[in-house]
């Protein structure tokens, strides 16, 4: 059982519902959250979403909005967009441990971003050798005030493929 389950089939999309397409902030291989290897997404504790087997080495902004959350070790960023939308980007699991080594911040904390812009950059390979799982979950923190979320599962280009469809 998940805490927060808004995830949709296409039959089940609420009518008259436009969706907020939100793009892949990272390219990769997109999976369902369930195959995260960490409670706290399978039980949807961040909220719903997907995860990226990343193949790229930059995240970029999905949405345009704030940065609300990113700390100096870069692992983890969380952002707001105009419409309230909060999205946290992990970057591998237990990549805190890394103490922020391979991890560059392009945008601070409470920083306005535009949709597209490059907000972090990671080290791929070093995340391969020090990480037992470097999928990066993407969830909506706040997706008990949604009506649904469509995923896509399938491989995505940064700043091009629609990831999650979300209905407000």
């Amino acid at each position: 059982m998940t805490l927060f389950n808004r995830l949709i089939t296409q039959e089940q999309v609420p009518r008259n519902a436009k969706p907020f397409n939100l793009l892949s902030p990272i390219n990769g291989k997109v999976v369902p959250l369930d195959k995260v290897p960490e409670p706290l997404f399978t039980q949807r504790i961040f909220g719903e979403g997907v995860a990226i087997e990343p193949s790229g080495y930059q995240v970029f902004a999905p949405f345009a909005g704030k940065v609300l959350f990113f700390p100096e070790l870069a692992n983890q960023i969380r952002l707001k967009a105009k419409n309230g939308l909060q999205l946290q980007i992990q970057l591998g699991l237990d990549s805190h441990l890394m103490m922020g080594e391979g991890f560059k911040r392009l945008v601070k904390q409470g920083e306005q971003i535009e949709q597209g812009q490059a907000i972090a950059e990671f080290a791929i390979h070093k995340m391969k050798k020090s990480l037992d799982c470097t999928l990066c979950p993407i969830t909506i923190l706040n997706s008990n005030k949604v009506k649904g979320i469509q995923a896509h599962y399938y491989s995505a280009r940064a700043n091009e493929d629609n990831i999650m469809s979300i209905y407000i």
